[in-house]
């Protein structure tokens, strides 16, 4: 954790300046006019006001705070941003309004925000901010500020801190429909699993009897001395290797996304089931390996859609092939599916 001090610190709620100037006019026209209730009442007034200033000002010079470790981010689910907060001197922190501004890779900014009561000096709080972006793409966490106007709301101060935070968010997963995912567990699409047999065709171990188990790899000693039927294990199941490869070429935006967000979706349930992914994006000749470089691959590509200048990659010896694109069609005996079809539903 690391806490800044503010970048500045300056006095906000100029409503507040106007009401004090209101209040330095009428105390005149009271004292000039012998008026005892205004003198009153201005007295109390002035008092009100700078009892605030020394309030809230030694309490925001001393209040610290500093993002911390991002969680994972997803379109359209609520996300909480963590910050640290650090109340370093000058008496408590209280009524404290922290904020923070995160800005697109369009240029659109977006304000988040929570509340802080009570922070005592030299205590440290984790607070977070709520957020819930409602696209996927690339954000950056730029300001994060603290505001108070205690005890009054009259003369508040605030204090402010410029940062630089890279902001990921991965698409939307749909909800997959029953005969999408029978389809995605069975054999159909083209993936292999692969057996790795042990040094000259030796034992790797020993492990339980399973249906289909030959009996020249039963273990009969080993079964004989647990008393359970327990058979050779002479190779090494991997699990198949997919690759899933998205073609996005004649896409619309609307279609382009969905698309995206089907490719997000089947690549964490592939890797759910234990398989091995990889993702590659028609145009761009990468290979990304694995849930988390694809899908942030996928959260980058441009709103225009990816560059299609080079060819896609090739699969490997032992890899089926899945293609998703943005037609209507879906054949799973061939590796294909379309991200058009109404069946599919966004979830969180």
């Amino acid at each position: 954790m690391h806490l800044r001090a503010a970048s500045r610190q300056t006095l906000v709620r100029p409503g507040g300046m106007f009401f004090f100037i209101l209040v330095l006019a009428l105390g005149a026209i009271g004292m000039l006019a012998g008026l005892n209730l205004l003198v009153f009442v201005f007295a109390l007034l002035v008092a009100a006001i700078l009892s605030g200033g020394l309030q809230s000002g030694p309490m925001m010079l001393g209040f610290q705070a500093a993002p911390e470790s991002i969680p994972l981010l997803r379109a359209g689910a609520q996300a909480r941003l963590p910050v640290m907060v650090h109340q370093r001197s000058g008496g408590d922190a209280l009524a404290i309004e922290l904020s923070g501004t995160i800005i697109s890779d369009q240029g659109e900014r977006q304000r988040v925000d929570t509340r802080l009561g009570h922070l005592a000096t030299r205590a440290t709080r984790l607070v977070y901010l709520t957020w819930a972006p409602a696209s996927r793409g690339v954000y950056t966490w730029s300001r994060l500020q603290a505001e108070s106007g205690f005890p009054f709301g009259l003369l508040g101060k605030r204090v402010r801190w410029e940062i630089d935070r890279e902001l990921v968010v991965r698409p939307r997963h749909f909800d997959l429909p029953p005969q999408l995912l029978r389809a995605l567990g069975s054999r159909g699409l083209g993936e292999t699993s692969r057996r790795q047999t042990g040094d000259d065709g030796e034992p790797l171990g020993i492990r339980g009897w399973r249906l289909g188990d030959r009996r020249s790899d039963i273990a009969a000693r080993a079964t004989l001395r647990h008393g359970v039927l327990l058979s050779r294990q002479r190779g090494r199941i991997h699990p198949p290797r997919v690759l899933i490869r998205l073609d996005l070429r004649g896409s619309s935006p609307e279609m382009m996304e969905r698309a995206i967000s089907l490719a997000a979706t089947v690549l964490t349930h592939r890797e759910r089931r234990g398989e091995r992914v990889r993702l590659d994006i028609v145009g761009e000749g990468v290979g990304y390996e694995g849930v988390r470089d694809g899908e942030e691959a996928l959260a980058k590509i441009p709103k225009a859609g990816p560059a299609l200048g080079l060819s896609a990659i090739a699969p490997l010896l032992d890899e089926g092939v899945l293609a998703i694109d943005s037609s209507d069609v879906w054949d799973t005996s061939k590796g294909h599916l379309g991200a058009a079809s109404s069946h599919l539903g966004a979830s969180k």
